[in-house]
C-alpha cells in the first residue's frame, strides 16, 4: 500500500511484540522499526519482522521515516520516553496506562499540544466481545433504566506478576519501581469501559487498595464504589487473589439483569440476561467468543489516519481515567470517599 504510515515500537517486551504483530497485519500501517536494549528481544524481532531494529531507543526516535511511536516500556518509563518522542516530532500510541498518575499524563498531553503532535492510548478492551455485547444490550434498552453496574477482573495466577518478556524471572508487576499493581494494570481498562457506558459526571468515589498475597509493595486487589450524578452506582474491582472468580459483569436494570461469568479463559464465559419475573420470566444466554481486540484497535487507528475517523481514544477519556485512578489512591489513603471535580 503506497500510503502506508510508518510506525515504530519502543520497547520489545511481550506487549511490544504484540503491537508489532498487530501493526504488521493492519492495512494502511507499516511496522518500520523497533528498539530494545535486550539482545535476545532484538533477535526475536529480526526473526519475525521485516523491519529495522535499534539497540537504543534514541535511534528509533531519530528515524526520519517514522511518524508514530508506540511506547511499550515499563509504565514507570512512559512519561520519560513519551516526552523524548514528542520533542522529536513524533505522535504517540502509549500502552495503558499512559503514565503513573494524572499529573504525569497531563504533562504528556500538554507537551503534545505544545509540539503539535497527537497522543492516544492503547485501550483495546473497548473491542472485547463481552463489552461490545453489553453496549448493544444497553443501546437496545433490553434492561430498562440502569440502576447499577459491577465490573470485575478476579483471578488467581502465579503468572500475573511476571507477564512480560522475562516471565517469572522478572515479575515486574509486583514491584513499585516499575509501576506494578492491579490498579495500574486493570484499572485503565475497567474505568475506561465504565465511563463510556454511563454518560454522566461522577460525583464521588470510595476505594481501597490492598496488598494481601503477592506483594507488600503494590496492590494485588483494589475495589472502588462510584456514584454518578444521574443516580447510577457502580463497582469496579480487580484482584489476583480469587481462586474462585466472581462474575465479570453484573448490570441491574429496572426491567432486567445481565450477568457475564468471570472465568479466566474467555471462551468458557457466557452472558445471561433475565427479564420479567414468575411466569413472565424470560431468559437469554449468549456465548462469549474470543476476538482479537488489539487488531480491532489498530483497524480503528488506521481509519483515523486514512478515513478521517476520530482517534480511538481521546484526550478527554485519557484524563478522566487517570483522574479516577488517582482518586482510588487518595480514597484508600484517607479511608473515605472523595469528590470528583
Amino acid at each position: 500500500m503506497s500510503n502506508e504510515i510508518c510506525l515504530g515500537v519502543l520497547g520489545l517486551g511481550r506487549m511490544g511484540m504484540r503491537h508489532c504483530e498487530n501493526i504488521s497485519s493492519t492495512t494502511g500501517l507499516k511496522l518500520a522499526a523497533g528498539s530494545s536494549r535486550s539482545e535476545s528481544q532484538r533477535e526475536k524481532f529480526k526473526e519475525n519482522f521485516d523491519a529495522q531494529v535499534y539497540d537504543n531507543h534514541f535511534g528509533l526516535l531519530d528515524d526520519p521515516r517514522i511518524q508514530w511511536i508506540v511506547i511499550a516500556t515499563y509504565t514507570s518509563q512512559h512519561k520519560e520516553w513519551s516526552l523524548e518522542a514528542l520533542r522529536r516530532g513524533k505522535s504517540l500510541i502509549i500502552e495503558k496506562p499512559i503514565a503513573l498518575s494524572y499529573a504525569e499524563a497531563d504533562e504528556i498531553l500538554i507537551e503534545a499540544d505544545r509540539q503539535g503532535q497527537k497522543v492516544t492510548v492503547f485501550q483495546n478492551w473497548r473491542w472485547e466481545q463481552d463489552y461490545t455485547l453489553i453496549r448493544r444490550v444497553l443501546d437496545e434498552n433490553l434492561l430498562g433504566d440502569i440502576c447499577r453496574i459491577e465490573s470485575r477482573i478476579t483471578n488467581y495466577s502465579a503468572g500475573w506478576g511476571g507477564w512480560g518478556a522475562q516471565g517469572i524471572a522478572h515479575p515486574w508487576r509486583l514491584e513499585k519501581q516499575y509501576g506494578g499493581g492491579v490498579l495500574l494494570d486493570f484499572g485503565p481498562h475497567l474505568f475506561d469501559q465504565l465511563t463510556l457506558m454511563i454518560p454522566s459526571p461522577i460525583k464521588t468515589i470510595f476505594g481501597k487498595m490492598e496488598r494481601q498475597i503477592w506483594s507488600k509493595e503494590v496492590d494485588d486487589h483494589f475495589w472502588a464504589e462510584i456514584l454518578f450524578a444521574n443516580g447510577i452506582s457502580a463497582r469496579v474491582e480487580a484482584s489476583n487473589n480469587h481462586r474462585i472468580p466472581l462474575p465479570r459483569w453484573c448490570i441491574i436494570g429496572a426491567e432486567g439483569t445481565l450477568q457475564v461469568s468471570g472465568e479466566k479463559t474467555i471462551e468458557k464465559n457466557t452472558a445471561r440476561i433475565v427479564r420479567g419475573f414468575h411466569e413472565f420470566k424470560q431468559e437469554m444466554v449468549f456465548p462469549i467468543t474470543k476476538v482479537n481486540s488489539s487488531e480491532a484497535y489498530y483497524r480503528e487507528f488506521s481509519k483515523y489516519l486514512h478515513q478521517d475517523a476520530p482517534l480511538p481514544v481521546s484526550k478527554e477519556s485519557i484524563r478522566l481515567t487517570m483522574k479516577l485512578i488517582d482518586a482510588v489512591r487518595r480514597s484508600s489513603d484517607l479511608g473515605e470517599a472523595v469528590i470528583i471535580t
